[in-house]
């Protein structure tokens, strides 16, 4: 016998919401043409620097072109929003708000779940802006049907920054570094002139981007499990090799990688643009002492694009307010003006690509030794290949960061490790292992 939630099974609730939403979900949105007809409350949900963009850069704007519209924004914690949706939709949407933050990687984990859970945002309109964001950031914001269930707003392409001083003492040039043997190459050079490991890791951010890069990831285009792939193979033993060239200083986590990073225990930190925002932050003292070279392909000519992070807005289908959610959040992600500020303002990396054709990406950014760091990072965004993150990424990526730690502490072989993890996540997520 299945257990029960008080009178009712988990499948019970999942029918009643289905159904107590479905209405909601499909009722009609008719936006108006003049903004002043737009009016009301609502609540909008996100959590640090994304609350601090929408309340201090979008709303002060936001009110002079909708006077009539009351936004009151919460700054709540990335865990306790998820913690509160999940118990929202489980009961048919009580207590959500009108807009909240969701990270691209965790939205099919609720629309799976819960289908009728999210407003249906090309119903409303949003379709046409498709063209205007990349598409390895607008195909994980769509349900299987291809419709828009959140707008895109920050993206986090990844490229390399490396220690200038490092470099120079150990002759080094950075331009020469263009596929990952040369990055393991001029690993060895650095380590052997001054000490220092190339990179710091300790969970699965660099594994992931490196099999992406491959336009491959853990999990094909039809959902199946693609964990034992020759893309994550080649990648986990490119990690393996440095590894055993002792060019990675394993860092516990993420506190243990800024503290790396700040001390000069690593060269380099193949990662997301958002890292900036930390550097600039936390080790000021750093400024001029680093720079930023795309990522290494895996030969010669190959793609040197990849993504990490990144977050959208999106409205429950309990909104009572959906023409001011919906020009709310229209209006905080395909506004330019918007995305400069949140990137000048808070270092949030715009998805809208006509943001990097303003001033702001050109100019040359004295922490990063006066490079076009912003450009530098816009030019790959276009290269960077979609991945099916599924519902569940987070039950795989869980497991992965595991078996990191075991290769890096344990020295457990790259192949072993794929091929346990494709066998434990068919057992515990159900789906079928692709025929690779």
């Amino acid at each position: 016998m299945k257990k029960s939630i008080g009178l009712l099974s988990i499948s019970s609730l999942l029918v009643l919401f289905g159904c107590g939403q479905d209405e909601s979900s499909s009722a009609e949105v008719n936006i108006p043409e003049e903004n002043e007809d737009i009016s009301g409350d609502i609540t909008v949900w996100a959590w640090e620097l994304e609350a601090n963009y929408l309340e201090q850069d979008v709303l002060p704007e936001f009110e002079k072109e909708y006077p009539n519209v009351d936004v009151n924004i919460q700054n709540i914690g990335a865990d306790q929003i998820y913690q509160r949706l999940n118990s929202g939709f489980y009961s048919g949407g009580s207590g959500l708000p009108d807009v909240l933050q969701i990270e691209n990687n965790r939205i099919l984990s609720f629309s799976t779940e819960f289908p009728d859970g999210f407003t249906n945002l090309s119903d409303i309109g949003y379709d046409k802006y498709d063209d205007q964001f990349p598409e390895a950031k607008t195909e994980t914001l769509k349900n299987e049907n291809g419709d828009y269930i959140a707008m895109p707003r920050d993206l986090g392409p990844v490229g390399v920054m490396y220690r200038t001083d490092i470099f120079e003492e150990a002759g080094v040039d950075p331009e020469s570094i263009e596929t990952w043997d040369d990055y393991i190459e001029a690993g060895v050079t650095i380590k052997e002139e001054t000490g220092v490991p190339m990179l710091g890791m300790y969970e699965d951010n660099k594994l992931r981007s490196m099999i992406q890069q491959q336009d491959s990831y853990y999990f094909n285009e039809q959902g199946e499990l693609n964990i034992d792939s020759k893309e994550a193979e080649r990648a986990l033993k490119t990690i393996e090799e440095m590894k055993n060239k002792e060019l990675i200083n394993y860092t516990n986590n993420w506190d243990g990688q800024v503290t790396a990073m700040k001390n000069g225990q690593v060269a380099t930190q193949p990662d997301a643009v958002w890292w900036s925002g930390t550097m600039i932050e936390q080790m000021p003292e750093l400024s001029g002492k680093w720079g930023m070279f795309e990522l290494p392909a895996f030969e010669e000519g190959g793609v040197r694009a990849s993504n990490n992070g990144g977050s959208a807005l999106t409205i429950p289908s309990s909104s009572d307010n959906k023409e001011a959610a919906y020009a709310f959040s229209e209006f905080a992600t395909t506004n330019v003006d918007m995305q400069i500020k949140g990137l000048e303002n808070r270092g949030l990396f715009p998805s809208l690509e006509a943001a990097y054709e303003e001033d702001y990406f050109s100019q040359e950014i004295e922490y990063f030794s006066n490079q076009q760091y912003y450009l530098k990072f816009a030019e790959t965004v276009e290269n960077i290949p979609s991945i099916n993150y599924t519902s569940d990424n987070l039950k795989v990526r869980d497991m992965m960061n595991g078996q990191i730690e075991a290769l890096l502490l344990d020295d457990k072989p790259a192949e072993q490790i794929l091929e346990e993890d494709e066998i434990r996540a068919e057992r515990q997520t159900g789906r079928d292992i692709a025929n690779n």
